[in-house]
């Protein structure tokens, strides 16, 4: 069995900069009244709900990339 290869610097760097442009966003929408950087009105939004919908998805694409398997990384036949 062999070691995995690492992910590249670039990919890694490209990968927490999503998720915490994703953490951002959701924080952002969920704590919006209190920031007053909401529309107006009160309670939940759903404005909010959008953007705390799309935050996390994006948080969740950033930590997908962040542990995926290396590309090309197909298994080894060990001759059995």
């Amino acid at each position: 069995m062999t070691p995995r290869s690492p992910i590249a610097p670039a990919t890694r760097v490209a990968a927490l900069v999503l998720m915490g442009g994703g953490a951002i966003v959701l924080i952002g929408a969920v704590f919006a009244d209190p920031l007053g950087i909401s529309g107006g009105g009160e309670g939940f939004g759903w404005k909010q709900l959008i953007a705390a919908i799309v935050g996390l998805v994006i948080l969740l694409v950033g930590l997908a990339w962040l542990l995926r398997p290396p590309a090309g990384g197909g298994y080894e036949d060990d001759g059995r």
